[in-house]
């Protein structure tokens, strides 16, 4: 039996670099993952939702879909989110109904954030205040991005040790703040 793809959808402000590490373990084991760059991603991003970040992974998924492939997707952190709506339509057995092969076989959360219910924004569910480790960062024009301050480091890699937590955390981008504040239209209900 051929084994999925598996798809993962990144977290928000780390890099697709920062998956090296997974990608070479499950090579080992015979396991594709890519790893695609979200499009929110990058320093002077901003006014991007996570609807580019769908669109992104559904470029990523399609070609494989095509071959016959399934493919686990796998949502972490904010990727949960794109990843969730990337499946509207796209499971295999939407494709099969619709004459296609491939699709989406698993959709996973890894410490993601999966919305309830439609409208719903990352701010939203976080009671409609930024956390003490969000950090605004105001552009030009009213343009904002949304980044992290040193508090989230101790969170974030508390199980690591304090070299690689202090490189890890020093490879991270900043990110479009839309990304954050735009209420969901496809939540995890809706998954099928």
């Amino acid at each position: 039996m051929e084994k999925p793809v598996i798809l993962l959808a990144h977290g928000a402000w780390h890099p697709p670099t920062l998956y090296d590490s997974l990608k070479s373990a499950l090579a080992i084991r015979g396991y594709e993952l890519p790893v695609p760059e979200l499009a929110i991603m990058g320093a002077g991003k901003t006014a991007m939702s996570r609807d580019a970040d769908v669109a992104i992974l559904l470029e990523t998924a399609k070609p494989l879909f095509d071959q016959g492939k399934s493919v686990v997707l796998v949502g972490h952190s904010y990727g949960g989110i794109p990843a969730c709506i990337a499946t509207h339509d796209n499971g295999v057995d939407d494709r099969r109904a619709a004459g296609k092969r491939g699709g989406f076989s698993h959709l996973a959360f890894l410490c993601a954030f999966a919305m309830p219910a439609r409208g719903m924004s990352v701010l939203s569910v976080s009671g409609g205040n930024w956390l003490p480790w969000h950090k605004v960062v105001e552009l030009e024009a009213g343009r904002k991005q949304l980044f992290i301050n040193e508090k989230a480091k101790d969170l974030l890699y508390n199980d690591f040790p304090p070299d690689k937590a202090q490189a890890t955390f020093d490879s991270l981008v900043s990110c479009s703040y839309e990304a954050f504040t735009t209420g969901v239209d496809f939540a995890v209900p809706d998954v099928s």
